[in-house]
């Protein structure tokens, strides 16, 4: 009987084998990562109906929109095969947001950014933040139709731990990119930037974005600027590995003066030879009109 019994395991046990890889193997086929079959998209924050004019023709043909999700055309307008990304910051708190009246005179509201009027850095470590982050901003976006966010402010952590002294900011930041993950295994993430706990999140992300390979604005003296070269070369070393290692598409903004297309059309056949999908517009992304 065990000679028997011995004899079937041996026989069965590669069949068993071969039959699970197979299974493995084409449930990782059905699960190919959309995102990656982007060609063409945007992105579109402050939408003001009244002042943009936004036509079904022009939205047409984009595979992916990254929106604000309080402020956005119509989906109506929207190819139904166009990918919706809802814009959410994870590391800044904004005026504009439905909460804000409700956390404001909260201590882990911290200043203002110098950069941007109307966000304030949060202590990422306060469990209130997260929870706000994870049981009511992101239902709510779900909620809408949209099919994933894109994470922005994730630099944030680093501002934390280095500026203002508060130490595990980095690790905090990095657990609410997994609780995310784990809590909504369906919903399409893409960092912004991000780049001092960018390794740790990948396995977690489903594409990167990056804004400024080569072109950027001019904070201190408006306009644009030129990316300093060894900023680019540690921002594209930082990225490639990742895409080849996680498989992730790498989508970058380039902000350009739109009267400059040459500088433009430099900056997307640049980019497309790293195998990023680019974006080219000016600083504020509030208007529809890519500059190329």
């Amino acid at each position: 009987m065990k000679n028997k019994f011995h004899s079937f395991l041996i026989g069965f046990l590669p069949f068993f084998l071969m039959t699970s890889l197979f299974f493995r193997l084409n449930a990782a086929s059905e699960s190919v990562n959309p995102l990656t079959k982007v060609r063409e998209w945007f992105i579109l924050l402050g939408y003001d109906p009244s002042a943009i004019q936004v036509e079904r023709a022009k939205l047409s043909h984009y595979d992916m929109a990254i929106l604000d999700p309080d402020s956005h055309p119509p989906f109506s307008l929207f190819n139904p095969k166009t990918m919706r990304i809802a814009y959410l910051s994870v590391g800044e708190a904004e005026v504009y947001r439905s909460y804000w009246e409700r956390i404001k005179d909260e201590s882990w509201i911290l200043g203002e950014n110098p950069n941007w009027e109307g966000n304030y850095y949060v202590d990422i470590r306060e469990k209130a933040w997260r929870r706000l982050i994870l049981e009511e901003v992101i239902p709510k976006i779900v909620g809408q139709g949209f099919q994933g966010v894109m994470l922005d402010t994730l630099d944030t952590a680093e501002f934390l731990e280095t500026e203002f002294q508060y130490p595990g900011s980095y690790q905090a930041m990095i657990q609410l990119v997994r609780d995310i993950r784990e809590k909504y295994p369906g919903l399409l993430l893409i960092s912004n930037n991000g780049f001092s706990i960018l390794r740790n999140i990948a396995p977690w992300l489903s594409g990167l974005l990056v804004e400024d390979i080569y072109s950027m604005p001019d904070f201190e003296n408006g306009g644009y600027v030129r990316v300093p070269e060894a900023d680019r070369q540690y921002k594209i070393a930082m990225l490639q590995p990742l895409m080849k290692q996680y498989g992730l598409p790498v989508f970058n903004i380039e902000y350009v003066d739109r009267r400059d297309k040459k500088l433009a059309v430099q900056c997307i056949k640049s980019s497309k030879k790293l195998g990023f999908i680019p974006y080219v517009a000016e600083k504020n992304l509030s208007e529809f009109s890519p500059v190329f």
